[in-house]
C-alpha cells in the first residue's frame, strides 16, 4: 500500500501539460502526473472532447484507474451545496479526525481541493498550504466528501499519455515536398478546418505559387495532400529547368 501525499500542481513544461481546471488539478496534487494528463484521463473516462467542469463521477474514477479509492464521509454533518457546512464549519468539525495520514477530497463551493491533516491544496493554492491560507474559501459550503486511500502503487493509465505523433518515413510526400520547396525558395503553410463531427481537412499553400497559377503552370497554389503539394512543385521545377537546345548534326 502507497500512503497518500498532497503535493503541488503540476503543470508540467508545455501547453499540452496543463490544465487550468480544478478536477485535474487534485488529481495531479494525488497522483503527480500534470494536469494536462489528468484531463486526458478524465476525456477518456467522460468521453468528452474537453474539460473543464468535472462531475463528481469522472473524478473518483479517474482516481480509481491511478490507484486511488474514494471512501464518502460525512463525519455526522449533513452536506449538500445549499445547506452543508461552511468549509470552515467542517474544518473546525473535523479538527480530530483529520490527522496527517488522512486525505479528503472536499467540494466546497463547486471547487475541488484535498485536504490533508492541516494543509489544504487546490488548483487556485498550487502548492500545500495552511488550511487558514486567507486565500482559503472558508465560507464556501461544502457539498461532498470523499476520503481517499491508495489501492496500491499509484500508476498512470495509458489513457492520460500524450499521443505519439507517428515518425513520417525519410522518403514520405512530406518530406520531399519540404526539400524541394526549401530548394526552389517557397515556404508552405498549412492549417485545418474543423468539422461538426470532430474531423479535421488540412489544407496546404505553396507561398509564392500563384504566379506559376497565372502562368498555367500549376492548376492551385492550395493543396490537400502530401502528394498534390509535391507534384506542383514538380511542375514548377520542371518550368523553371532551362531549355536544352538541339546538339548540332555534323
Amino acid at each position: 500500500m502507497t500512503k497518500l501525499k498532497i503535493k503541488s500542481i503540476n503543470h508540467g513544461e508545455t501547453k499540452a501539460d496543463k490544465n487550468r481546471y480544478c478536477g485535474p488539478a487534485v488529481i495531479s496534487a494525488i497522483t503527480g502526473m500534470t494536469t494536462g494528463e489528468a484531463a486526458r484521463l478524465i476525456r477518456h473516462v467522460s468521453g468528452r472532447k474537453s474539460v473543464t467542469g468535472t462531475s463528481t463521477w469522472e473524478v473518483k474514477r479517474s482516481l480509481e484507474m491511478c490507484g486511488v479509492d474514494s471512501k464518502r464521509e460525512s463525519f455526522g454533518l449533513a452536506l449538500g451545496r445549499s445547506k452543508g457546512p461552511t468549509l470552515a464549519a467542517w474544518l473546525k468539525h473535523t479538527v480530530k479526525q483529520r490527522t496527517a495520514d488522512r486525505v479528503f477530497l472536499i467540494v466546497a463551493g463547486w471547487h475541488w481541493q484535498l485536504v490533508q491533516g492541516r494543509r489544504i491544496v487546490c488548483g487556485i493554492l498550487g502548492d500545500p498550504t495552511s488550511i487558514r491560507d486567507k486565500r482559503v474559501k472558508r465560507r464556501a459550503r461544502v457539498a461532498e466528501v470523499f476520503e481517499l486511500q491508495s489501492m496500491g502503487a499509484i500508476t498512470k493509465p495509458m489513457a492520460a499519455a500524450k499521443p505519439k505523433r507517428a515518425a513520417q518515413p525519410a522518403d514520405s510526400d512530406r518530406a520531399k515536398a519540404k526539400r524541394l520547396a526549401a530548394k526552389l525558395g517557397f515556404t508552405i503553410e498549412s492549417q485545418y478546418d474543423t468539422y461538426f463531427d470532430g474531423s479535421r481537412q488540412y489544407m496546404y499553400w505553396i507561398d509564392g505559387a500563384d504566379k506559376y497559377v497565372d502562368a498555367g503552370v500549376v492548376e492551385y497554389s492550395c493543396h490537400y495532400s502530401w502528394y498534390d503539394v509535391l507534384d506542383s512543385l514538380q511542375a514548377i521545377e520542371a518550368h523553371r529547368r532551362p531549355t536544352q537546345s538541339p546538339a548540332n548534326c555534323a
